[in-house]
């Protein structure tokens, strides 16, 4: 990546971080006396208002919110370069700052031109753009974000301790958790139970991604005569399968999650992951495609399963 193109990528990111208290300001004034004061925030299950604030301090809880997001999400971006690790960061401030700004405009959209707050109904389609709009935002940032992973060159491939015969079947079953990922789950999910008697909307986000977070911290890994196949969750999907004729090689390391794009399953120029948390992993080497990875303790079992497989088919077995 050249100095130019980053510095053009940067700006785009810290165009979208920033425009997020800025597009709070901008519907406050777009809208001017044409509120209703309170603003209704938040609807029974029967579409009904049955909760309100003022005007003045729900535009100043959400600027100021928005705009000291938007300010720790920035200073964060200026060293993602030095510290890779403060890219998560800026990912999660962008996203909560948008969340905010969107819910706002939302709900200055519903109620302009009523004349109460009881007068005012939400729309389905604005609850959608609540959730679609921040999620479609970050993502954007994601992508934008000048931080280039770690490259390794091609590993040869190791000799395996293991010898096969010919009609031998193997499995072999592993996993990898990551507690973290568990409790940060269940916190947004508590988040969301408590959000609901504020502003549903808000509550739905949280809720939809404590649940995927919560079911996406344990990965299995299964290793047999055909394919490496790797599952989330406790229903065991979904499901990625790499079979082995496309694997050269298989090999232990550490997984670093912002060098392969993240948590969960990720697809990046460096090849594809599934990853639950930092540590142990096993990385397979394909042929004419990208790497794959995936966190899973005791990984030199699982490549030296793979590479005695891989050995006995080179040989004809």
């Amino acid at each position: 990546m050249t100095t130019r193109l980053r510095h053009l990528r940067l700006l785009a990111v810290g165009a979208l971080v920033a425009l997020a208290p800025i597009s709070v300001g901008l519907y406050r004034l777009a809208y001017g006396g044409d509120l209703p004061d309170p603003l209704p925030t938040h609807w029974d299950a029967g579409g009904d208002v049955d909760g309100t604030t003022g005007l003045a301090r729900f535009t100043g809880t959400v600027l100021g919110v928005t705009g000291a997001l938007a300010a720790v999400s920035l200073a964060l971006l200026l060293v993602a370069r030095r510290r890779p690790s403060t890219v998560l960061g800026v990912v999660i401030g962008s996203w909560v700052a948008w969340v905010l700004a969107t819910t706002y405009a939302a709900v200055l959209s519903a109620a302009a031109g009523a004349a109460t707050a009881e007068d005012v109904s939400l729309r389905p389609a604005l609850v959608v753009a609540v959730v679609l709009v921040p999620s479609l935002v970050t993502a954007v940032v994601w992508l934008l974000v000048p931080f280039a992973p770690r490259r390794t060159g091609q590993v040869p491939t190791p000799a395996s301790p293991l010898t096969l015969r010919s009609d031998e079947r193997v499995t072999w079953v592993g996993q990898a958790s990551s507690p973290a990922m568990l409790l940060a789950g269940l916190a947004l999910v508590l988040a969301a139970v408590g959000t609901v008697f504020v502003l549903w909307p808000l509550a739905l986000t949280l809720g939809i991604v404590g649940l995927t977070v919560t079911w996406v911290h344990r990965i299995m890994v299964r290793v047999d005569d055909q394919a490496v196949t790797v599952a989330w969750g406790p229903a065991r999907w979904p499901r990625v399968t790499v079979p082995l004729s496309e694997v050269t090689a298989a090999h232990p390391t550490t997984i670093e999650p912002l060098a392969w794009g993240g948590w969960g399953y990720r697809v990046t120029p460096r090849g594809h992951a599934a990853v639950a948390r930092r540590g142990p992993g096993l990385v397979l080497s394909r042929r004419d495609r990208s790497p794959f990875a995936v966190t899973v303790d005791a990984p030199d079992d699982a490549a030296d399963l793979v590479n005695a497989v891989l050995a006995r088919n080179s040989s004809g077995g």
